[in-house]
């Protein structure tokens, strides 16, 4: 059957007709916003410049909207820099729960998806974190105005957060000072960094914290061999795995904690009770500190929630070269990769957070 050649022009024509309107891509030129440094427009959902990566100013971008249209870029923050940690905050105990099984206070379902897209994590990730009901990281950002914006945006959806600045942490300004020898008194503890040094002491009474954990240490060894041009062959691979024990003792007064390694660590001060395994002698000497010092907190979380951690604070990854040698044929030659993997700073800011929130308040309800 052959068609009808006007009816099918005409049924084109009808379907032009009622084809749905082009749909604009991108901002007008009215919406786009000007670099005050070098003058070039932007979209008004960037917060810095594309061009010079100059910070663009929120009360130009913001005009005309209730809702500041910026989104985060949430590019990752290097260890050595300073950056800000957007905080997601536990449910107060006064938190009731609703119908849809919500606690109040915790991500409203509808919001889950928009705050998990700011954040660039999963909506399933995201709802882990909120219903850990812990203080936890969701975000490290560059800036303060990226953390204010976020804190805005997570806010505006259900989520109780506070912005913490690495300086209030102090990781690398007052590192933990590990002690390697106890002597427990009446009223204060006493501990030693090393023999040859004096001794340090604080009251019971000022014992703010206790968080205990496991650092966890890997070391993967590469041999490459060269090859024609750039290229490398892997020869072998070596890998390198410890695990320790590790107990955190906070101050009021202080940012700088005292650190016990369960290896390497005098257990005199356990006395009778002193076994010949060091785990058992590790949890012992946790047992006494806790027992003395009763105003602590002793907060045990990190295990369970340290798989959350990762998207703020990652492991601490430093790659490193062994050198090179020979590999037995002229012209040719072996160099080693190494990459060290560890979780001990993420430990150190996860306590440290905890400190600053339990000394310093946030007035959050």
């Amino acid at each position: 059957m052959q068609l009808d050649e006007e009816k099918l022009l005409a049924a084109l024509a009808d379907a032009a007709d009622v084809a749905e309107p082009e749909v604009r891509r991108g901002f007008a030129p009215e919406q786009l916003v000007p670099c005050p440094t070098c003058l070039r427009r932007n979209a008004p959902t960037r917060m810095n410049c594309l061009y010079c990566g100059a910070a663009l100013p929120a009360a130009v971008m913001a005009a005309g909207s209730a809702l500041d249209p910026r989104r985060p870029a949430l590019l990752p923050v290097d260890e050595w820099e300073s950056g800000f940690n957007v905080v997601v905050l536990p449910s107060p105990p006064t938190s009731s729960t609703g119908a849809d099984g919500e606690v109040s206070g915790r991500l409203a379902a509808e919001g889950l998806a928009e705050a998990a897209a700011l954040l660039k994590i999963e909506a399933g990730q995201l709802r882990e974190l909120t219903e850990a009901n812990e203080l936890l990281p969701l975000a490290r950002v560059s800036s303060a105005a990226e953390g204010e914006l976020l804190e805005k945006r997570l806010t505006s959806l259900g989520l109780r957060v506070v912005i913490v600045a690495d300086d209030d942490l102090a990781i690398d300004a007052l590192p933990p000072r590990r002690v390697r020898q106890l002597e427990f008194e009446a009223t204060v503890l006493v501990g030693w960094r090393h023999v040859e040094q004096a001794a340090e002491s604080v009251e019971w009474s000022e014992i703010r914290l206790l968080v205990p954990g496991r650092i966890q240490r890997k070391r993967i060894e590469m041999d490459e061999r060269s090859k024609r041009g750039s290229e490398r062959e892997l020869v072998s691979a070596r890998e390198f795995y410890a695990d320790e024990n590790v107990l955190d003792i906070y101050f009021a007064r202080s940012r700088q904690n005292w650190r016990i390694m369960a290896e390497r660590f005098d257990y005199s001060c356990l006395s009778a009770e002193k076994s010949l395994l060091t785990v058992e002698n590790f949890q012992r000497l946790t047992a006494a500190v806790r027992q003395r010092a009763t105003a602590a907190v002793y907060h045990d979380a990190y295990p369970r929630v340290r798989h959350l951690l990762k998207f703020a604070w990652p492991p601490g990854e430093q790659s490193s070269t062994g050198g090179l040698r020979r590999d037995g044929r002229p012209g040719r030659v072996r160099s080693e990769a190494v990459l060290s993997v560890s979780n001990e700073r993420q430990f150190t800011r996860y306590g440290r957070l905890l400190r600053h929130y339990l000394t310093k308040g946030t007035n959050a309800t």
